[in-house]
């Protein structure tokens, strides 16, 4: 029996489940992301206000892509607020 999942690609938000981080300094999930956009935060200022993510100053540490995940925010606001 094979089992597979899903490839996360964690530069890219779209692959990644809602419970998986997206801003890793403050550990904020990409769910909380999403629901932030659609309650009105659409943009990274509004994101960081609403969440904290992207605030913190230890990106290149804890995340995986090693550097701030603000393209990743941008992605999710692309993606929901075209849905809102």
């Amino acid at each position: 029996m094979r089992f597979f999942t899903k490839i996360k690609c964690f530069d890219d938000a779209t692959t990644l489940d809602d419970d998986d981080l997206i801003c890793y300094c403050i550990e904020v999930d990409k769910k909380s992301i999403v629901e932030a956009i659609r309650n009105g935060a659409t943009d990274l200022k509004a994101i960081k206000e609403k969440t904290g993510a992207c605030s913190g100053h230890e990106c290149a540490e804890k995340n995986p892509n090693g550097r701030c995940c603000s393209k990743e925010i941008r992605q999710l606001i692309d993606l929901y607020c075209k849905r809102v």
